[in-house]
């Protein structure tokens, strides 16, 4: 055995074991494991709607995103509001069941919706096919969008991936480390007539051991190494401006969700008035028929105006109710539960004052989008990609140095001391195919470019639509805020005419679908300049939780 107190072989045991240590520290072991890539999560809940026991074809166990897909469908709190069981009703809702009404949310502070009807048994009208219900608010969405949606979560994971990229590159600065231990066994002479010797020759040792430790140094590789890295940085950056864009776009779609909702309720309400209307209307067209004062085709126009408004309720109903899943899939929450407003009213939100001239809007846009700033990163990864692919071309040169313990007894042990300074010049295929990659480089980087310029286009075409949007929804609100008025008193005056027996039928029912359209004209007219709003907020760059609700302050 050679001997464990020599300097050689204390140089080279310290350079193996330092190695090691390096190779599996807490740092880098921290850094090859990707975060929830374990499978020691917690067993779902008897309760969840899905079934925890699914497997795909081949498979023995369930795979972990289906666990935690699972534990995403169990109802539960949002908001601020507690989540409460669907009352479950077995037959249609008349005026006359007060209390299967007093469970019932109230939409936009009007009278509990008594004319819904249940499209089946053991269903509740209102929240179909859902278990619980729970009311939220434009707020709530936001925040819980922000924590849960999974497109945020599959950006922020890239954003990982790209820092975990650039730090691999940057440490490509440093050396090499080398070691190893070799035992060779050998058996035969060297002829002396090699060395001058006696034609006996030399008697090689039968066993004899190596230790090697050394390192390499890469001094210059054509600044693959540099441009590499500055790449890498680029593509970080880049990364961290989607992220942000991604988190853009899911505050407008929870809030475009949200207020799709809102709308819903609010033609729900629409719709229940009118069915509420029509039956009135077929009452008094009886009673008036009975008495002579009206004939049968009064009292079976005013019929076929109740089931059309009713045909219309039913639809909306499941309009509604698909409006809570939709949002529920953008907050990445329980289908089983079902989401309604807690807006007792439904009214306009301007988030960007009126005053605000478009142009300052452009400024601001180019300031604040994310998007921008995103493929203007990977405009300067590409131009760095071509000196990347110029390396080739150029000479390396590395520095090296090893030192060697040679141990051919049991007793002593050599040191052989190595420096190495090398230039190395290769072409390979003569140069073409790095000709080549250079040109592709190039043209990429000349497409990076183009990409930037289009998303200028596009930023500057979403904002100004965004603004004329808004202009033309609020003023539509205006113009359905007067049919409102003028429908209400046209079927005022209607029914007036018919009581003193010299208006027609037919002239109440068209004022009462004159004042069911004003009204939805109305409802769509505040919540497309809602999410206009909204929408001008996102293309300026300055949505977020806090401007959603209490508007952006532009100078």
């Amino acid at each position: 055995m050679f001997a464990l107190n020599s300097q050689p072989t204390r140089i080279a045991l310290t350079s193996l074991l330092a190695m090691s240590a390096l190779c599996t520290s807490p740092v880098f072991a921290t850094a090859l494991v990707p975060p929830g890539g374990d499978d020691t999560t917690p067993p779902v809940e008897q309760s969840s709607p899905l079934n925890t026991d699914f497997r795909f074809s081949g498979a023995k166990t369930t795979p972990t995103y289906v666990k935690d897909f699972a534990r995403s469908q169990l109802p539960r709190p949002i908001g601020s509001q507690p989540v409460q069981p669907v009352v479950k009703i077995r037959a249609t809702v008349t005026n006359s069941d007060e209390s299967a009404l007093n469970d019932r949310p109230v939409a936009l502070n009007r009278p509990p919706l008594q004319a819904l009807i249940s499209v089946q048994q053991d269903l509740n009208p209102f929240s179909l096919d859902a278990q619980a219900i729970e009311k939220v608010s434009l707020q709530d969405c936001v925040r819980v969008a922000e924590t849960q949606n999974l497109d945020i979560a599959n950006s922020f994971d890239n954003e990982k991936s790209s820092k975990y990229a650039f730090l691999a590159s940057a440490t490509k600065f440093l050396p090499d480390l080398n070691g190893g231990y070799s035992l060779y066994g050998v058996n035969g002479t060297i002829p002396g007539a090699l060395f001058g010797a006696g034609s006996n020759g030399i008697k090689l040792p039968s066993m004899f051991q190596l230790l090697s430790a050394g390192f390499t140094y890469n001094a210059y590789q054509g600044g693959a190494v540099m441009f590499g890295m500055l790449q890498q940085r680029h593509n970080l950056h880049a990364a961290r401006f989607a992220l942000k864009g991604t988190t853009n776009d899911v505050y407008l779609e929870a809030a475009r969700r949200y207020y799709d909702l809102l709308l819903n309720e609010a033609l729900l309400d629409i719709r229940n008035r009118a069915v509420e209307i029509s039956k009135e209307q077929v009452r008094l067209n009886s009673s008036l028929e009975g008495a002579g004062a009206a004939t049968g085709l009064d009292v079976l126009q005013s019929q076929a105006q109740l089931a059309s408004d009713e045909q219309n309720l039913v639809d909306q109903q499941q309009a509604r109710r698909q409006s809570s899943i939709q949002l529920s899939h953008v907050l990445n929450s329980s289908f089983a539960q079902d989401l309604a407003s807690v807006e007792n009213d439904l009214r306009r939100a301007r988030l960007v004052a009126r005053e605000v001239p478009v142009a300052k809007l452009l400024t601001v846009a180019v300031d604040n989008r994310p998007e921008l700033k995103q493929y203007e990163e990977l405009r300067l990864a590409a131009k760095r990609a071509i000196i990347v692919a110029q390396a080739p071309l150029h000479p390396t040169v590395s520095l090296g140095g090893t030192v060697y313990g040679v141990q051919a007894s049991a007793d002593s042990m050599t040191s052989l001391f190595l420096l190495n300074f090398s230039v190395n010049w290769k072409l390979g295929h003569l140069g073409t195919t790095d000709l080549a990659n250079i040109q592709q480089a190039r043209w990429q980087a000349r497409q990076a470019t183009v990409q930037a310029t289009q998303i200028f286009q596009q930023v500057f075409e979403q904002v100004r639509t965004s603004y004329d949007q808004s202009l033309a929804a609020d003023k539509r609100i205006e113009h359905a805020s007067t049919q409102i008025a003028a429908a209400e008193e046209e079927l005022r005056i209607a029914k007036k005419r018919m009581e003193a027996g010299v208006g027609l039928n037919i002239d109440v029912l068209n004022a009462q679908r004159d004042l069911t359209q004003a009204s939805i004209n109305k409802a769509r007219a505040i919540i497309d300049f809602n999410i206009a709003q909204a929408q001008l907020l996102h293309d300026t760059g300055l949505i977020s939780s806090r401007t959603l609700t209490q508007g952006a302050n532009i100078d």
